[in-house]
């Protein structure tokens, strides 16, 4: 899953949330450095990852990208996923996303100085542009898509990845929807652990 659904999948607690967007920039145990919330959001991240990595519908949609992106269809997968998270996010939270992701930017912006250097990179980019509230439109998509194909030297064809999401919408929302609604239970089973 990609930065938007890591968060949506926290719960209401923004530290969880904080440590659950950055867990793919916290290597090996120095999770163990941050406080508990924080560190239960990483743990939480990698839960949540290796639950993704096995499930039917995402494998279906990776394997069926596999042709178009090759070692990137997971990561193109990520992104289509929290495009139709954000398309239809009405369906899942009550609060504008918007405003939903201006509370995480406030709170990236709190926090940055305890966030791992790879995030002090990313953080500033993320706001400017508005990553997080930019996945459900298909024209600031493609420019998501556009950094990342700069960013792997052109060798992941993801110039052409909105095109394709247009190509195969019909046949991977349905397949996000199925994900989506396991991934929910699963990750409100892991929360559950972090209840103290």
């Amino acid at each position: 899953m990609n930065f938007l659904a890591h968060i949506y999948l926290s719960g209401s607690n923004k530290n969880i949330a904080l440590g659950n967007l950055i867990g793919d920039m916290v290597k090996g145990q120095s999770y163990k450095n941050y406080p508990l919330d924080i560190k239960n959001g990483i743990l939480l991240h990698r839960a949540i990852d290796d639950f993704t990595d096995k499930h039917p519908e995402f494998l279906h949609t990776k394997n069926m990208l596999k042709p178009y992106f090759n070692r990137y269809s997971g990561v193109v997968t990520d992104i289509y996923f929290d495009y139709f998270l954000a398309k239809n996010w009405s369906e899942y939270c009550e609060q504008d996303l918007q405003k939903y992701v201006n509370e995480m930017y406030v709170l990236l912006i709190n926090k940055y100085a305890m966030l791992p250097k790879r995030a002090q990179q990313v953080v500033p980019m993320m706001i400017i542009r508005n990553w997080l509230g930019s996945y459900g439109n298909l024209e600031r998509l493609h420019y998501i898509f556009l950094g990342m194909h700069r960013r792997t030297q052109q060798n992941g064809a993801m110039d052409k990845a909105v095109e394709v999401l247009q190509l195969h919408q019909e046949n991977i929302e349905p397949s996000f929807q199925l994900f989506f609604r396991d991934v929910k239970i699963y990750s409100q089973e892991q929360l559950q652990k972090y209840t103290y």
